[in-house]
This record gives structure tokens, C-alpha cells and sequence, in this order.
């Protein structure tokens, strides 16, 4: 086994505990890695995020459903079209060139940063019925964008389910993991079928985030929500820029 990857292996521990802490997909984080740190192409780089983060989520899942927070109820209702908009997101995956690729990527992080800084910031009213049934076409949409860019699953659908399905912040956190994993499952085994997946990189990443999964749940409940998201979005926001600024370069 080669060793030019080692340093992936400190990065996934410290993306992932992040991630499962916070309730976001370390796939955000790796993808922008994988493109601009191991120069490997954007297809290559989000298969192989996806596929890190399908162990990375699991684990976190499986660590949340020993706790107790998973919203099983609000899962089972979602999941469905989660799973269709991964399909649907695979298919126009598949023919994307890189560089529109490249701006889809980007566009994805900031309205990722924004929709999680507005839910930060923005105070809710727990007095009316909850409204998730209204936000099931997010949820497609949160799996076409996953399938296709690498993000979208869990950053859309924690804060739908934290204000929309009146769950508390470390409970939507949970359950968006697990919508998160089963997603990944799915975009991971499809990714499989074309050959994307760097397997010389995944050995290093799926090492890390089998140890972070396990310690990101375990911090959860000491860590401060608002500081977590804002410090989180900021940094997506920034990396979406840059997808954006890189794709410009194209064609200036």
C-alpha cells in the first residue's frame, strides 16, 4: 500500500467529528480537498467524498442511535424523496462536463452557507403545527444536489427538520445524519458502477472518519450550536467562492 495519501487520514478525523458533531455532510469539506489539495478531477473528487463520508455518516448514525436522537418518525417520511432525488441527481451527474461542474459545486456551498446562517440567526415560532410535509420536494431536491455535487443532503434537511418539524437542534442533527447515510449508501453504490471512486485515497479517508464518527456524537451535546454553524457556514461559503472563482478562470 502506498503512503502518499498519509496526511488524508488526520483530515478525515477532524472533518468528520465536525461534521457529526454539527450535523452537516463532511463530503463539503472533503470534495474541495480531494480537487484542490490531491488535484484529482471534480468527478473522482466527490465520488471519492461521498464514499468517505458514506462510512464517516454511518458511523455517526449508528453512534446517534445508541443516544437516542434520532427522529425515526420524520426519517421514514423523508427518506423517500431523498432517495429519488439521488437517482434523478446520478442521472445529470453522469453527463455534467467538469467545469459546469465546477459553478454547480460553488453555487451549491454558498446557498448552503446562507440557508444554515439564516437558520442560525433567524428566530422561529414553535406555536404553529409543524409545516415538513410542505418541504418534501427540499428533500428531493437536497438528493439530486448530493448525487450531483457532493453536498446538499444534510445541509438542507437539518435545518427543514430542526424549524419545520419543530425537532431540537441536537435531535435534527441526528436524524439528518441518518437521512444523510442512507442517502450515501445509495450515490456510493451507483458511483461504483462508473468507476469514479479513488480507492488509493479512500483507504487513508474511511480510516479517518471511522474514528471520527465516533467521537463527533460523543461532543455533540458540550459543543455551542450557534458558534458550531456560523464558523461551519463561513468556511462553505468561502470554498464555494472559490469553485466559483476557478470556474470563471476557464473561460477569462
Amino acid at each position: 500500500m502506498s503512503l502518499e495519501y498519509w496526511y488524508v487520514f488526520p483530515f478525515a478525523i477532524f472533518v468528520c467529528i465536525l461534521a457529526t458533531a454539527s450535523g452537516f455532510s463532511g463530503a463539503v469539506l472533503f470534495q474541495p480537498f480531494f480537487y484542490f489539495v490531491l488535484k484529482i478531477p471534480v468527478p473522482s473528487s466527490i465520488a471519492t467524498g461521498i464514499a468517505t463520508e458514506t462510512i464517516g455518516m454511518s458511523g455517526g448514525a449508528y453512534r446517534y442511535a445508541q443516544m437516542g436522537y434520532h427522529d425515526y418518525s420524520l426519517w421514514k417520511k423523508c427518506v423517500p424523496f431523498t432517495l429519488a432525488g439521488v437517482i434523478a441527481g446520478f442521472l445529470f451527474f453522469v453527463k455534467l462536463p467538469p467545469a459546469p461542474l465546477k459553478a454547480i459545486v460553488g453555487v451549491s456551498m454558498i446557498l448552503v452557507a446562507v440557508i444554515q446562517l439564516v437558520s442560525v440567526y433567524r428566530k422561529h415560532s414553535k406555536k404553529t403545527p409543524p409545516t415538513i410535509k410542505r418541504w418534501f420536494p427540499a428533500f428531493f431536491l437536497s438528493g439530486a444536489f448530493s448525487a450531483s455535487t457532493g453536498t446538499g443532503v444534510a445541509e438542507m434537511s437539518q435545518p427543514i427538520i430542526e424549524h419545520a418539524g419543530h425537532v431540537p437542534t441536537k435531535r435534527a442533527n441526528a436524524t439528518a445524519i441518518l437521512l444523510e447515510a442512507t442517502a450515501d449508501w445509495l450515490i456510493t453504490l451507483l458511483n461504483l458502477t462508473i468507476g469514479n471512486i479513488r480507492f488509493d485515497i479512500l483507504i487513508f479517508s474511511v480510516s479517518g472518519v471511522l474514528i471520527g464518527s465516533q467521537i463527533g456524537p460523543r461532543l455533540a451535546p458540550y459543543l455551542p450550536d450557534k458558534a458550531l454553524k456560523t464558523v461551519f457556514s463561513i468556511g462553505v461559503g468561502l470554498i464555494g467562492l472559490f469553485y466559483i472563482w476557478s470556474y470563471l478562470k476557464t473561460y477569462l
